[in-house]
């Protein structure tokens, strides 16, 4: 049987390795606070056991102190979880975070 040459065969390979470039670029470019915040944060603040975080603007030195040292459910983060450089990022980010989009 004869090989068929399809053209556009190369352009699917080629997208398909471009989607996974994308996506690996863009998780490089989270910061380590923001990625900090998708590991451990969202899983109580997103899911409505702990308030919306995201969008309130927040003052930064809020969000280090409650962090850092706990409030009513809120577990205080020892240096061991979360280095204060981490800390800094993430209250950056929770500080200038949009409104999450209304589902």
């Amino acid at each position: 049987m004869k090989p068929q040459h399809r053209p556009w065969a190369g352009l699917l390979v080629g997208a398909a390795l471009f989607a996974g470039l994308a996506t690996t670029a863009s998780a490089q470019t989270l910061t380590k606070g923001q990625q900090f915040y998708q590991k451990v944060c969202a899983k109580c603040h997103e899911v409505g056991t702990g308030p919306v975080l995201l969008g309130r603007q927040l003052p930064e030195a809020t969000v280090q102190i409650i962090a850092r040292h706990g409030l009513n459910a809120m577990p205080a983060f020892r240096h061991t979880d979360i280095d204060d450089a981490t800390l800094q990022e993430l209250a950056a980010f929770i500080h200038k975070s949009p409104a999450p989009a209304k589902k």
